[in-house]
């Protein structure tokens, strides 16, 4: 009789004294079974599929950059606005503390007033002012020194490369300064300072 392997049967046994047994017996077999591995039931990715996910993953990057380098502008112009506020009430206050002239000018080389007017981007400089005249000199102290922002900003003032605070916190000029980005795509942020040295922000649209 053959069997099957992990096939179970009853069987009876009979003694000599007449005695029955009935038992089951199973076979099974000695060695474990086991699933060949075959590289075609792995399911792959093929090279025109590669190459659209590819195609698709490019054009969404290049969507969205011109989105994120408008967020980083915008943080910048936020960054350099609230550095340009601060150093503007630093210099009333140390000009009320003081009770001197205490002034701010702009600067190329973080040394000296940059008279011809370059561009405040590049630094400024707070100083007390002996003369009066708005110029960094060799009996001024320097309170603060400011480097160069972000080429991607601009800082405009309209009234020149200086600015004055008297001993009462009141300016020689009333005045706003403007921060935005180089190419003026991104909204920008106005200093307004008037003639008694207060200042107030407010949300532009663009430099003008």
């Amino acid at each position: 009789m053959k069997y099957k392997v992990g096939h179970c049967f009853s069987a009876h046994h009979t003694t000599g004294s007449h005695t029955t047994y009935e038992g089951k017996h199973c076979f099974w077999s000695g060695q474990p079974t086991y699933r060949r591995f075959s590289p075609s039931n792995v399911m792959g990715v093929s090279l025109v599929e590669l190459l659209v996910s590819l195609a698709v993953a490019a054009i969404l990057i290049s969507a969205s950059v011109p989105g994120m380098k408008t967020l980083i502008v915008n943080n910048r112009i936020e960054n350099v606005a609230d550095e340009l506020y601060g150093s503007l009430m630093l210099a009333r206050s140390e000009a009320v503390k003081r009770q001197r002239t205490v002034s701010l000018c702009s600067t190329l080389d973080d040394l000296t007033c940059d008279e011809s007017n370059f561009g405040w981007h590049h630094g400024w400089l707070i100083f007390t002012d002996e003369r009066n005249d708005g110029l960094l000199n060799d009996n001024d102290q320097l309170l603060r020194r400011v480097t160069g922002q972000s080429e991607l900003i601009s800082i405009l003032w309209n009234r020149g490369y200086s600015l004055r605070f008297n001993s009462r916190g009141q300016t020689n000029q009333a005045g706003t300064f403007q921060v935005c980005d180089q190419d003026n795509n991104s909204d920008a942020k106005a200093i307004i300072i008037s003639m008694s040295g207060r200042l107030r922000t407010e949300e532009r649209g663009a430099c003008s």
